[in-house]
């Protein structure tokens, strides 16, 4: 029989959980056999929702994508704790508060009737949601993502709001259509006015970070516009008075959409700016010319205050934008970021056999 682990939980808010672990299962389904429900997403170690941070004890990591997991994060003491096997008691830390876990089964599945399809760009459509049923209510935190099932199968995709949180169960989602996309296909083929869909989450731990006063500089690449367009929204709503910034970047023109929303949500919030780029720019563009990372490095130059730091895009903007803040010596607490990963099961990515050990002392 296998020998059983002690599990310690801390949360980002200082609060502590402990659970039992069988050393032949994985953190996560511990904590599910108990009842208690952490932040996960695919079980597959791809798609980084359950990253965690390992400050004692022994553990092998099998199979973690190295792009959920990169490899120094991994030397750092980070595991995806649905492969995360304990060889000893573990005392770990999540980037969340106590509140985002349950402690007893619940059903985050619901379902949203499709409300609008309108194409913003070459390569972007909004999708609008409204949800069926007799308590509309929908809640997230600005920054995290919802599972949508493609219907007539049993596949999701993971979509971030651009709205807020609202009583009248609205959803607003920003998706690139990919040339072979399962989900872009249904957009573009089998998706109708008033169609069912089956939405499940909240999901995922990107979000605003209590910082004070200290500025707040969002940076986006295509359609990680949503979940940082939801944060401003939200600090707009609540009267939040930090400096800041939104980047939006895209590599053509035709590709740049949300202009006008994004110009009257800086006229209407005096502590935004709002900058609109595009890194192979015509002779007609109007906005920034140059990369995302090429006009935040430039606006740095000028900063004399270190500025939080909110990324989402494509993994080569990610790593742009990381090796900028090293630049100017930001520090690493205060970037946070939420990389675009590859949809679906994460293939030879998150081979089994890649068995990494791992032994931490305090």
């Amino acid at each position: 029989m296998s020998r059983i682990h002690q599990i310690e939980i801390t949360t980002e808010d200082g609060e502590t959980i402990h659970f039992e672990c069988r050393g032949d299962e994985d953190v996560i389904t511990a904590a599910l056999r108990q009842e208690i429900f952490l932040m996960s997403s695919c079980r597959e170690g791809g798609c980084a929702t359950c990253k965690a941070f390992c400050a004692e004890g022994d553990y092998q990591l099998v199979g973690c994508s190295v792009q959920a997991l990169p490899p120094e994060e991994e030397e750092e003491g980070n595991v995806l704790l649905c492969r995360c096997f304990p060889e000893s008691d573990l005392e770990l830390e999540v980037p969340y508060a106590y509140s985002r876990i349950s402690f007893a089964p619940e059903d985050r599945c619901f379902t949203a009737e499709v409300v609008e399809l309108a194409r913003l760009a070459s390569n972007t459509m909004r999708l609008r949601l409204r949800r069926i049923g007799g308590d509309r209510k929908v809640t997230f935190a600005p920054g995290q993502y919802l599972d949508i099932q493609i219907p007539g199968t049993e596949l999701t995709r993971s979509f971030s709001p651009a709205n807020t949180p609202n009583e009248e169960g609205e959803l607003e989602f920003l998706i690139r259509l990919l040339p072979d996309g399962r989900f872009s296909d249904y957009l573009r083929s089998g998706a109708q006015i008033g169609q069912p869909l089956t939405v499940k989450g909240p999901l995922g731990v990107f979000g605003l970070k209590e910082n004070g006063f200290r500025p707040r500089y969002f940076v986006a690449g295509g359609t990680g516009l949503a979940p940082v367009l939801s944060m401003v929204r939200q600090m707009h709503q609540w009267k939040e008075p930090q400096e800041t910034r939104l980047y939006f970047g895209v590599n053509k023109p035709e590709e740049a959409f949300y202009l006008a929303e994004l110009k009257a949500l800086e006229a209407a919030m005096p502590n935004l700016g709002v900058r609109i780029c595009a890194w192979q720019a015509d002779e007609g563009w109007s906005e920034e010319r140059g990369s995302v990372i090429d006009v935040l490095r430039r606006d740095l130059e000028h900063k004399p205050t270190q500025p939080d730091i909110y990324l989402c895009g494509p993994p080569a903007m990610v790593d742009a934008a990381y090796a900028v803040c090293d630049q100017f010596a930001i520090p690493r607490n205060q970037i946070f970021l939420e990389k675009f990963l590859p949809s679906g099961p994460c293939g030879e990515a998150c081979d089994a056999s890649r068995v990494h050990h791992h032994s931490v002392s305090a």
